[in-house]
């Protein structure tokens, strides 16, 4: 997907916490500048989270740009699985960039999807109590969603006796339950390190960007959802300017969701909540590791993508039986999963009471009740702060495989 530095430039607009958003092939080669500016202010170091799946070249450059800039690299791996987006995980890396002597103007920096893009989003927030922090995604997934907001965090172990039944005693994830909002100084969406990607990580990148469709007019972006379907075979087929533009149209939408609600208001019943199309009833199963996208077995656990994908197919059946939308809308978008090869339905998920106590535990959840999002139309989802029983287990017997 090469071809030269060819860029866009988005701004998320909060203030002094904003910050600029760059798209394009080629864009890494503009993070030296960004870091020589740091250097003049007193930065020394660079402490990068890399995600060991990133291109050797691609790491390579950032490094050499960074040394280029006057900083001393610090490079901490981290292979990225839900099982490792723990505490544990998190300490060591706070005990490493400890130990480096990094100082509150020296920065983190995120080369990696969105696991990584989390953890040392959560260290540069809690470190020194805040140090800068440049996202730099190497996934479509964390490019157009992830890397945009500030959420950051780590998954909660718990063990098989808990309120979260597990059925075999082992320690169970409770999904993002740890967190903090903490804006990047910088994000750096560079698609050329998408030909790194192989097929089913695209496909898992795709998921959120129907989910931006399915919300799309309702948050002031009308044609997102037409000029996807429009696009679809160039998509699937990852031509690279529509990728290109993809990232760049869904990036915008994600941008101006958080500026108008950085920090996910619950009273504003919309804006950055709605982002949440499909998690809800995703998280749910993202964490069941013996769930598969297909019959076979060994595809095991699902990719955070195809959780979303049927979390977003179970809203909007459970939506039907909560009332107010049209069969039309779910039939559309189990249209598009399946034409880019995500799942519709999925094998072996639990009881619908495990499921629904699994909802529970979301971040996203109430004292009392379960807060999902439920579509209203096409392209517009509206939040449900108490969503009857019966609209929740309908949603998972959607999707039952």
């Amino acid at each position: 997907m090469s071809g030269g530095v060819h860029e866009g430039r988005l701004r998320v607009e909060l203030g002094e916490r904003g910050y600029d958003i760059v798209v394009g092939s080629g864009a890494l080669g503009g993070i030296e500048s960004s870091l020589q500016e740091m250097h003049q202010v007193g930065a020394r170091r660079a402490f990068v989270v890399v995600d060991t799946g990133v291109p050797e070249w691609f790491v390579d450059q950032l490094v050499a740009d960074a040394k280029s800039a006057g900083l001393q690299v610090i490079i901490a791996p981290i292979t990225p699985t839900e099982s490792v987006k723990t505490i544990a995980t998190y300490q060591e890396l706070l005990t490493t960039i400890a130990s480096t002597g990094h100082s509150r103007v020296d920065p983190v920096i995120a080369l990696g999807g969105g696991i990584v893009g989390d953890l040392a989003g959560f260290v540069a927030a809690s470190y020194r109590r805040g140090v800068p922090v440049i996202q730099c995604p190497t996934t479509l997934l964390s490019m157009v969603d992830a890397s945009v907001g500030g959420k950051t965090g780590f998954n909660l172990e718990v063990s098989g006796e808990s309120q979260v039944p597990n059925g075999d005693g082992s320690m169970k994830l409770l999904k993002n339950l740890v967190g903090a909002f903490w804006q990047p100084s910088l994000v750096i969406a560079d698609v050329d390190v998408l030909d790194s990607l192989d097929d089913r990580q695209r496909r898992s990148g795709l998921a959120e960007c129907i989910k931006h469709g399915m919300i799309s007019v309702g948050v002031g972006h009308d044609g997102l959802l037409d000029w996807m379907i429009k696009h679809l075979d160039s998509i699937v087929a990852f031509d690279s300017a529509i990728i290109a533009e993809l990232v760049e149209r869904n990036v915008s939408l994600k941008a101006s969701v958080v500026a108008q609600d950085e920090r996910e208001d619950t009273s504003k019943q919309g804006g950055r909540m709605l982002l949440n199309f499909g998690h809800t009833f995703g998280h749910a199963i993202e964490t069941i590791g013996h769930l598969s996208p297909t019959a076979d077995p060994s595809l095991a656990p699902l990719h955070h993508g195809e959780a979303v994908a049927l979390g977003m197919v179970a809203a909007c059946r459970g939506a039907q039986v909560y009332g107010g939308v049209d069969s039309s809308v779910g039939d559309e978008l189990c249209t598009l999963l399946q034409r880019v090869g995500l799942p519709v339905g999925v094998e072996g998920l639990p009881a619908n009471e495990e499921l629904v106590e699994r909802m529970s535990h979301d971040k996203k959840a109430t004292a009392d009740s379960i807060r999902v999002i439920f579509p209203t139309g096409r392209g517009r989802c509206a939040v449900v702060d108490d969503a009857p029983m019966e609209s929740l287990e309908a949603g998972f017997d959607a999707i039952r495989g």
